[in-house]
């Protein structure tokens, strides 16, 4: 029997919709092995009013045991972590580091006019996360019918090789789970940075209709595709960085969810 996976699903106990949980809880009935789930509940100062006068900072008892019902339900095995720590980034990274987690489910209540300020602490947690990360908003499908893997095939370099392979792996497997579309979208600048269509069809394996090769800057080409095609989760792959760069912003995936209004997964 495979070892199940470990979920580390980010909970925000200031927020009523609990959105990373509801994904987790529905992912678990998809996998041939249900997983284990590290529900993390912590809250990011940087996001949130610590002021005492803030009601959202009280929980009692029966709002945890709310909380865990729908897991119960499920007969999930899962375990409450709670943090006090003020470095919020850093504890989720901690914390799912020690619990050798397989994915991160962050949930983003931001709204589409404010997605570019998606906190500093979540970024972080994108940057250094050593396992994928589902950015998980209210709203979206839960019932995925279209994943969408965004991918830079025609850069041959070997980090970018490796992170497309990735990225589209990833994509076949929740689409192949979900019994879902999966769709490829790939931009290019000009005519000399335009991709082999006919290398991208023998090694995504797909019908050709279902790979979009345009020209543009990435983050409008793959927003206008994930709308044109009514994608549900995007898939992109990001590359670590380090020094000063990493107070650095502005590679693709970070461009893509300040315009798209889906789920994001992210790989690195």
């Amino acid at each position: 029997m495979s070892k199940p996976d470990t979920l580390f699903v980010v909970v925000d106990p200031t927020q009523k919709e609990h959105v990373a949980l509801e994904r987790a809880v529905i992912t678990s009935r998809l996998r041939d092995v249900s997983p284990k789930l590290k529900v993390f509940v912590a809250v990011d100062p940087a996001a949130v009013s610590l002021d005492a006068e803030n009601p959202d900072l009280y929980r009692t008892s029966e709002w945890f045991e709310k909380l865990e019902q729908p897991m119960k339900d499920e007969g999930l095995d899962f375990t409450l972590v709670i943090c006090w720590s003020t470095q919020w980034h850093e504890a989720v990274l901690q914390g799912a580091k020690r619990t050798e987690a397989d994915l991160i489910l962050m949930p983003d209540y931001s709204s589409k006019e404010s997605r570019n300020r998606f906190s500093d602490a979540k970024w972080q947690v994108l940057r250094h996360a050593t396992c994928p990360v589902l950015i998980c908003r209210p709203g979206a499908d839960s019932q995925r019918k279209v994943v969408l893997a965004a991918v830079k095939m025609q850069d041959s370099s070997p980090q970018y090789t490796e992170l497309c392979d990735k990225v589209i792996a990833r994509g076949k497997w929740m689409a192949e789970r979900y019994g879902a579309d999966f769709q490829v979208v790939n931009a290019y600048s000009d005519s000399l940075n335009y991709p082999d269509r006919g290398n991208m069809v023998r090694k995504l394996g797909i019908d050709s209709d279902k790979i979009h090769v345009r020209q543009g800057p990435p983050d409008e080409v793959v927003a206008e595709v994930a709308q044109e095609v009514n994608a549900d989760i995007i898939v992109v792959g990001t590359l670590r960085r380090r020094g000063v760069m990493l107070a650095m912003r502005g590679n693709t995936s970070e461009q893509v969810m300040g315009r798209v209004k889906q789920d994001i997964m992210t790989l690195n």
